[in-house]
């Protein structure tokens, strides 16, 4: 049965030819006695080619949405399912929220206890032992594809979304793609992620000659099967809660569980980059991503850790991928240069924080050298390599 089958169907409306409006600012606008996204572009011509097909079809559609639930904090995941509550959704979708609760310090529940409630959203608490987010995924990913949904979309529990996130993500979606992400926007970070990465600056600029263009606002391109593989190795072009799948894409790839700090969803965005998977992306920051209990983000300190072990997952990333033959294929130069980056500073960091009297986790050490049993003995040199080049832009680590 799928998702959703158990609430009474509203009413469909029947196909209906909506009138082309221009006005001044075009945007996004969501007709709620129409029941349908509708566009408003100044060219009439691009408001016909654009008008999406939500709907139009008769067929209730569910988007499975996974929350993987660690934190210390209370309110955290209260936010981000208001955030779900509050989407401004067709009356033919309807919305399952599965939140993974990797045996969080702090129970679900409470956060939970008197959300409003909709009809057409509905949640369930699944409890696993501590496996990490990949592993925390990858279950919301198995129920999603037993319960049958079309999408899927991920939502980290200290992260919140726009109204129009699922929306605007499964117009895009039913253009002819399989796999769509926005731009987000971190407090105190960074007002547009896609900002920071050089393939997505400037709206986009390096990559307007392979992209359709979907929507002029924003925008929202649309890119052919393997025509991103490229920049997607050489930089995590998206943020988790950032992205929604097609139902059938997300079918049978799983986050790798072994990447549990650090690029197990980099991971799975290039594994769909170098599938016959056709991505839309749009700039437009419809996310908000937040300050709770980040494993990645709370890792940039040379003094902590849970930096050493964040580099070290990164540089297992980079053993893994050097190994798959596509990616080699579409990006080996992005590989060698990112693996080596990773080796220098995680060895840097390895003899530092010896040299402090702190014990680094050796787990990931003999990880990586299941790919590479020479790292024990490049530990050293590699360390100091690190330390003599003084250039600001080699520790980027």
């Amino acid at each position: 049965m799928k998702l959703g089958e158990n609430t009474p169907s509203d009413k469909q409306k029947s196909d209906t030819s909506f009138p082309l409006i221009s006005v001044i600012q075009r945007q996004f606008a969501f007709d709620e006695r129409m029941d349908v996204l509708l566009m408003y572009p100044s060219e009439v011509s691009e408001n016909a080619r654009l008008t999406p097909a939500l709907g139009r079809s008769s067929d209730r559609r569910t988007v499975a949405v996974i929350i993987p639930f660690y934190q210390q904090a209370s309110g955290i995941l209260r936010r981000a399912m208001v955030s779900v509550l509050k989407q401004k959704l067709p009356r033919n979708l309807r919305v399952h929220v599965f939140i993974i609760d990797d045996s969080s310090p702090l129970p679900p529940a409470q956060d939970l206890r008197d959300l409003r409630q909709r009809s057409d959203v509905s949640w369930s608490v699944h409890h696993q032992a501590n496996g990490g987010p990949g592993a925390a995924r990858n279950l919301g990913l198995d129920m999603a594809e037993e319960t049958g949904a079309d999408f899927v979309a991920f939502l980290d529990s200290d992260d919140e979304w726009l109204p129009r996130h699922l929306a605007e993500a499964v117009w895009a979606l039913d253009q002819g793609y399989g796999y769509y992400f926005c731009d987000n926007e971190r407090s105190e970070a960074h007002d547009s992620y896609a900002d920071t990465v050089p393939s997505l600056a400037c709206k986009g600029a390096k990559l307007r000659g392979k992209a359709q263009v979907l929507d002029p606002v924003g925008p929202v391109f649309g890119f052919d099967e393997g025509s991103l593989s490229a920049e997607m190795i050489e930089a995590c072009l998206s943020h988790t809660s950032c992205v929604v799948l097609r139902g059938d894409v997300a079918s049978g790839h799983r986050f790798d569980k072994e990447l549990r700090v650090a690029g197990e969803d980099h991971m799975y965005w290039i594994a769909l980059a170098l599938g016959q998977c056709r991505i839309a992306i749009s700039w437009r920051p419809n996310v908000c991503c937040g300050r709770g209990v980040s494993i990645f983000y709370s890792s940039f300190d040379w003094n902590d850790l849970s930096t050493l072990n964040r580099l070290g997952h990164l540089l297992l990333m980079f053993e893994k991928l050097r190994l798959i033959p596509e990616a080699v294929a579409a990006g080996g130069h992005h590989i060698k240069t990112l693996r080596r980056n990773r080796r220098l500073g995680y060895s840097f960091l390895f003899i530092r924080n010896l040299a402090k009297g702190r014990r680094p986790n050796t787990d990931i050490l003999f990880k990586i050298a299941r790919y590479d049993p020479m790292i024990f003995l490049r530990i050293p040199f590699f360390s100091v390599q690190a330390a003599l080049d003084r250039r600001p832009e080699s520790r980027k680590w």
